[in-house]
């Protein structure tokens, strides 16, 4: 456990790595993409984007992984994996050192959150196409597991609560990302005025 940084490590560690010539332009377009993600997490979690095929790969690819331990461990699969898929990528990017890489994993995880509480939302009106691998007729994950939990009365509450953490983790990709750029500006303005 050595190799483990504390969060005052990680932020000296981020400062270093923006003043190692990072171009802040470069990375804009995707910080401007953040705040398309606040608005949808916030607003609109059932519009639909790219990542979004991305997000069903994934949960597909959960499913097919869990399926040999049982059914409602197949069942919850895919939107565990739909989770741990951006989790692990902010750890392999901060393993990386790249913080900006990190951020925007957060909001991967974000928007992968706003796409599920869509799911989770619609768990008793069964309204959503769903995807089917193998044939016949599909299982609606969220009905199958809140059923299943006797909890399928509190599915708008659930989504609720998971569009709200997809918020918060949207927002922590603006708000790290945004600092991240200003500092690779600074460190350049820093550099030029050295010199």
């Amino acid at each position: 456990m050595e190799n483990v940084m504390d969060w005052k490590e990680i932020t000296l560690d981020a400062k270093s790595w923006c003043a190692e010539g990072r171009s802040a332009l470069v990375r804009l377009p995707v910080l401007a993409y953040g705040f398309f993600l606040l608005w949808k997490t916030a607003l609109r979690p059932e519009v639909f984007t790219p990542f979004d095929f991305l997000n069903l790969g994934i949960h597909e690819m959960g499913h097919l992984v869990c399926m040999p331990f049982g059914e409602w461990i197949g069942i919850a699969g895919g939107s565990t994996a739909q989770i741990l898929a951006p989790l692990f990528g902010v750890w392999q990017f901060l393993r990386q050192r790249d913080y900006f890489a990190a951020a925007f994993a957060l909001g991967w995880l974000g928007e992968s959150l706003a796409n599920l509480s869509v799911y989770i939302g619609d768990a008793r009106r069964q309204e959503l196409p769903l995807v089917n691998m193998f044939g016949g007729d599909p299982i609606h994950d969220w009905n199958y597991l809140l059923t299943s939990l006797h909890r399928l009365h509190l599915d708008t509450t659930y989504a609720k609560r998971v569009q709200f953490l997809g918020f918060l983790f949207a927002s922590a990709f603006v708000y790290l990302g945004t600092r991240l750029l200003l500092e690779m500006i600074r460190s350049r303005d820093r550099k030029s005025t050295r010199l």
